[in-house]
């Protein structure tokens, strides 16, 4: 609870020496009103990712990394207690998603398997 839910919000024991100037860390310090639109912003974001989710679901690799991205982006910009290094995680997810050959594939990624050849079974000569 403290991690994910207390610190992200400036609600926590410790507080962050980042001072970025993210639009939720610039409306959290207007005062509590500002904290208040904040986490209502931040809530309306991650509704957003999710109904976007549901009605378009991803269908690979590298749309679901993107989508993860939109929604570690729109976290990260509307958190209270947000700074500028956290968005390198969603430059990540994109990048390697990419790397690891997503961008190029023609299935689903929830239909990947892992297709093997045939072993072929050693003939044993004089045995029945």
């Amino acid at each position: 609870m403290q991690q994910v839910f207390a610190f992200p919000t400036g609600r926590g024991p410790w507080k962050t020496p980042a001072a970025s100037p993210l639009p939720g860390r610039l409306l959290a310090d207007l005062g509590p009103a500002g904290w208040y639109a904040a986490i209502a912003l931040l809530l309306a974001g991650g509704l957003a990712v999710a109904a976007s989710l549901l009605i378009r679901p991803p269908h690979d690799l590298v749309s679901a990394a993107d989508r993860l991205a939109v929604g570690l982006c729109v976290a990260f910009l509307l958190a209270p207690a947000g700074c500028f290094g956290y968005l390198a995680l969603p430059v990540a997810l994109v990048v390697i998603s990419r790397l690891v050959g997503g961008a190029g594939r023609k299935e689903p990624a929830h239909d990947l398997v892992v297709r093997r050849r045939p072993v072929p079974v050693p003939v044993v000569w004089g045995a029945r």
